[in-house]
């Protein structure tokens, strides 16, 4: 039977927390967001180099729920935590400290989000709504679950 990614290595290597969840880019196919258990950062990582995290989004006070790319902005993505907050990023505009341009090679970059808004609940779910008549003029949605409710928040 393989070992698992989850413990560690009869080498002694420390054990790797278990990846919570994992949100595929819809624009870049090689691009994905993860965040591990009981973890507050966002990892950006591309495929083609798997093992090595392009980005690290930074701004989460408590451990993450929910994370989900913008399926009409490239670079895109928002996330939800315990802190109750959702927190976005714009990982193409380099003026918001989030951005997949510079940075040393093989060393992920630590960003911040481009906006953010709070919930008086924890947040457990993220979901961008889709462009139409209805959403199209003015910004993007986003449906947040928190609680025992859910908003809609016009960025």
């Amino acid at each position: 039977m393989p070992a698992s990614p989850t413990k560690s290595s009869a080498a002694g290597l420390p054990a790797s927390p278990p990846l919570l969840r994992l949100a595929a880019s819809p624009h870049d196919a090689h691009l994905l967001a993860t965040f591990a258990a009981d973890s507050n950062i966002v990892r950006i990582l591309d495929a083609r180099q798997p093992g090595t995290a392009l980005l690290e989004l930074r701004g989460h006070s408590a451990s993450l729920n929910s994370i989900e790319w913008n399926p009409s902005r490239r670079g895109m993505l928002a996330s939800g935590g315990d802190d109750s907050q959702v927190l976005v990023w714009d990982l193409l505009n380099s003026g918001n400290g989030a951005s997949l341009n510079g940075g040393v090679q093989g060393e992920a970059q630590a960003k911040g989000p481009s906006a953010s808004w709070r919930s008086d609940y924890e947040v457990n779910n993220v979901s961008w709504a889709p462009q139409s008549a209805l959403t199209g003029q003015g910004g993007d949605w986003l449906g947040v679950c928190a609680g025992r409710g859910v908003w809609g928040v016009k960025l």
